[in-house]
């Protein structure tokens, strides 16, 4: 709900430049990623992780709550950067115990499942959004709502979730390094992420496509709209991605995710009004969360139960590395340069990531 309309609030509200956009997502993002190497690491090495990522849960419905009193886009960018370092603290876990609770065989439905019920979320969230601003209700009103889902969230998380791990033995420290074919999958991760800029950027792009023809603020609420769809998309696309990963190999459907952003970015630099934005929404979505869980199950898959907090530390630091550079990127492309150059940007990282995933990866 909160992410669907920050960029609008930063932009429209506040009336911040577009590069303040890159700079909150981006610094959000690294403060993420360190969390996240630290978070993973730690986690292999205690019982208790299962707290440790409740109170990740706790941190970011805290942070998004501080966004009802913010007056400049720099308190934005605080509040944002401690919601993503709860994010960095619990993601990690979570994936673990994801990982640990099926067979490697059906990884790729797992996470696929996974994903396609946090798009569900991503798809009702702006729905609501989209309501209140479509009946002229403000920004704030939009954040104060959202608490009451994030609320909940943390304590189904922590009453619900069980831990797959004995938790009545403290683990051990793992032994050695992580596997070569690990690292060899983590230099396609790392490129396509310097690439793969936030969905922020695309909900400003598809604005701008629909102003001429809208007017600006039916844009506004077209862009919102445009988050809706390709959320949408994405919820019903995940799973099926997950199986197909695990019944013809999750190297080929990584790759096929890696071109479809960069065709969305095509469509986003090349179009114009909702004939492009319908498409554009449809490759955007279609990408976003088979990456994000096929990258997941790849991953996991490589390596051994004991290290997954760790492997999946390192897949999401790496990640939200390369979100910083995305995102900071992008923003300085698209204020110094033009759209144009962000999204093409954009376009050329995901195409080499994904020739670097077909000659570098493991074939799983």
């Amino acid at each position: 709900m909160v992410f669907a309309v920050l960029p609008l609030f930063i932009t429209a509200g506040l009336g911040a430049p577009v590069i303040a956009v890159g700079v909150v997502e981006g610094v959000a993002d690294g403060s993420s990623a360190l969390v996240k190497l630290w978070s993973g690491w730690y986690s292999d090495r205690i019982a208790w992780r299962k707290r440790l990522a409740a109170g990740g849960y706790g941190t970011t419905v805290f942070a998004l709550g501080l966004l009802i009193a913010v007056g400049s886009w720099p308190q934005v960018l605080v509040a944002r950067a401690l919601a993503w370092m709860g994010r960095g603290l619990r993601q990690p876990i979570r994936s673990a115990m994801l990982a640990g609770s099926v067979r490697k065989e059906d990884l790729g439905k797992a996470f696929g499942f996974h994903e396609a019920l946090d798009t569900a979320g991503a798809l009702l969230g702006p729905a609501i959004a989209f309501l209140l601003l479509a009946t002229g209700h403000g920004f704030r009103t939009v954040f104060a709502i959202a608490l009451i889902p994030g609320i909940l969230c943390v304590t189904l998380f922590a009453i619900v979730t069980r831990d797959p791990r004995r938790q009545t033995v403290k683990p051990e420290a793992p032994p050695g390094p992580l596997p070569p074919t690990f690292w060899r999958l983590m230099a396609p991760v790392a490129v396509f992420g310097v690439g793969n800029f936030a969905s922020a950027f695309f909900t400003l792009r598809a604005a701008q496509m629909l102003r001429p023809e809208l007017g600006e603020a039916a844009a506004v609420s077209g862009a919102v709209a445009f988050y809706l769809f390709h959320n949408a998309v994405g919820a019903a696309i995940s799973f099926p991605g997950g199986w197909l990963a695990d019944r013809i190999g999750k190297v080929p459907v990584l790759a096929s995710a890696y071109l479809t952003f960069a065709v969305a970015c095509v469509v986003g630099l090349a179009g114009h009004g909702w004939l492009a934005v319908a498409p554009m929404a449809v490759f955007l979505g279609a990408q976003n969360p088979v990456v994000s869980s096929v990258e997941g199950s790849l991953a996991s898959s490589l390596v051994d139960e004991r290290r997954l907090g760790t492997a999946f530390g390192i897949l999401n630091g790496i990640n939200g590395a390369g979100d910083l550079a995305s995102s900071v990127a992008a923003g300085a492309l698209w204020t110094f340069v033009s759209p144009v150059a962000a999204l093409g940007f954009g376009a050329a990282l995901s195409v080499l990531a994904a020739a670097a995933l077909w000659r570098a990866a493991p074939a799983r």
